[in-house]
């Protein structure tokens, strides 16, 4: 194993040394990295789960309706696909709205969800069609259900049945894990418990495989709720992403029933 690199001026050296010396530095790089010992997991203790999912309850009950226009980027084995304009209406963990638009404002895709039914608008279709639970995988690549992805846009957790099926653990730097099942789904939620409890990242599995994570971040206090400016879910095994980044945002505001009708007002462009 190399243990130190020392630099020391030299004559100039031939071309055809100096891409001998190049192609050998290229070629050491990965034993350096290989020599390197790996970064050492920060244990964690178990602690009462009930005090940490009261926490995940009143923050999901703190959220009552989102306003937003954000950048979409959907990303499925290497292809990318970006919507530059993007409205966001959500009322509660209920009910949401989202509409793409194209660059003169013409409507590219659209999603409803009234708590009971999803609608969905493909690109390329005119009109809305009623679809399954897990119809998002036509549009991002990955299964999503609706009251998920409710919880997702607003940076929550589905809300578990009963906190005496969950467990917790904490390290030392002050970050926690809850570990919880909502009906046939794991979760592993990423929290920070101190003021303002904050969620890191979600991760949601089925049996023991993963099927995607979600990541909260740039957060900022926005109408007495801290809100995830940008959100990430990503699923490694369909290696497709999802990328949300907020732009203008209203939470905690009103958002009528009507706007999650068909023939209601659309999603307030």
């Amino acid at each position: 194993m190399i243990t130190a690199l020392r630099i020391e001026d030299s004559p100039q050296p031939a071309a055809g040394s100096f891409k001998t010396s190049t192609r050998f530095a290229i070629a050491l790089l990965p034993l350096l990295f290989s020599c390197a010992p790996p970064r050492p997991e920060i244990p964690m203790t178990e602690v009462p789960a009930a005090p940490l999912v009261q926490e995940l309850d009143r923050r999901r009950g703190s959220f009552s309706g989102l306003k937003a226009a954000a950048r979409v980027q959907t990303e499925r084995r290497g292809r990318k696909r970006v919507y530059e304009s993007v409205a966001f209406l959500q009322q509660d963990q209920a009910k949401f709205r989202i509409e793409g638009y194209g660059p003169l404002g013409e409507p590219v895709f659209g999603a409803l969800w009234d708590g009971k039914d999803l609608m969905l608008r493909m690109p390329g279709e005119a009109d809305f069609t009623r679809a399954g639970p897990w119809a998002f995988e036509r549009l991002i690549g990955f299964p999503l259900a609706p009251s998920e992805l409710a919880a997702v846009l607003s940076g929550n957790m589905p809300p578990l049945r009963k906190s005496e099926e969950a467990r917790a653990r904490c390290s030392e730097d002050g970050r926690c894990v809850v570990d919880f099942r909502t009906d046939d789904a794991r979760w592993l939620a990423h929290i920070v418990p101190a003021a303002p409890f904050r969620i890191e990242s979600g991760e949601r599995y089925r049996g023991d495989d993963l099927v995607y994570t979600a990541r909260f971040d740039s957060s900022e206090m926005i109408g007495g709720y801290l809100f995830p400016k940008r959100v990430t879910v990503e699923s490694a095994d369909r290696k497709a992403v999802l990328l949300i980044e907020y732009q203008d945002v209203e939470v905690n505001v009103p958002v009528e029933d009507s706007a999650f009708l068909l023939n209601g007002a659309g999603a307030g462009r």
